[in-house]
């Protein structure tokens, strides 16, 4: 296993995605950061409370980038038939998923410490500046492992998605489409809103709250946050289980 993962590991440095993810997964994270820290400048000038638990929750927004990565995960091999090499020197294909997954969480821990700091070094640097005090309170903590972890089951997911597609353009647009627009739309549609709570993205949003969501319809009701992240990984470890079943099972020459 420990060679399959170093192989992996290979095979993803061997492009330049990874960098141009990462590039991304540090923009979303650095923007998010930027209009938070903004907005609370300008609650403190107000008098009102600031919002700690946003402002240093911000890397949860570079989820998009660990999902693309996780998708190109199987699909690449499929779209550019290396898939057929990579089975000849691990045969069990089951356990050419598993150093996959083992790969893409390597990676995605090292994109989410990434982006963790750097959150927290535009916001301690712009806060100070601004003479905001900081604080480290109000489940600032609990919601900066969340987001983390949230990153690395992105990471999982996505790599699922893309086992159950395998192709490499379905997948993509499926996937930025899911999370930028049928998510959102989903907790709004009256028939389908009421189950919401169980969807991928609902796990994800109660896994990453603090207690509460804005913006969402009064009879949405989302699961308890360890509830929700539960949920999530769920839906990934369903997904990596039936996208394996479905693409590596079948002939693949």
């Amino acid at each position: 296993m420990i060679n399959l993962i170093r192989s992996e590991v290979l095979k993803i440095r061997s492009t330049q995605v990874w960098f141009w993810m990462a590039l991304l997964a540090a923009a979303f994270t650095a923007l998010g950061t930027i209009g938070t820290v903004v907005e609370a400048v300008n609650a403190h000038d107000r008098g009102d409370v600031v919002d700690y638990y946003a402002v240093f929750t911000q890397s949860q927004g570079a989820g998009v980038a660990l999902l693309v990565l996780g998708l190109l995960g199987l699909t690449t091999e499929f779209r550019h038939k290396t898939i057929t090499p990579t089975l000849l020197a691990t045969p069990n294909r089951w356990l050419l998923l598993a150093g996959k997954a083992a790969s893409y969480a390597v990676f995605a821990i090292v994109y989410a410490l990434i982006c963790v700091l750097l959150n927290f070094a535009i916001a301690i640097i712009w806060l100070s500046a601004a003479g905001v005090p900081l604080d480290y309170g109000h489940g600032v903590p609990g919601g900066v492992l969340k987001a983390f972890l949230s990153l690395v089951l992105t990471g999982m997911f996505g790599l699922g998605l893309g086992a159950l597609l395998r192709n490499q353009a379905a997948a993509m647009v499926f996937g930025i489409v899911y999370i930028f627009i049928l998510d959102n739309v989903l907790n709004f549609v009256p028939w389908v809103r009421k189950g919401y709570a169980w969807t991928p993205g609902g796990g994800l949003k109660a896994f990453l709250s603090n207690g509460h969501i804005e913006g969402m319809p009064d009879d949405v009701h989302l699961l308890a946050p360890v509830a929700g992240g539960l949920l999530f990984l769920a839906w990934a470890l369903a997904l990596l289980a039936v996208g394996g079943r479905f693409s590596l099972s079948r002939d693949i020459s």
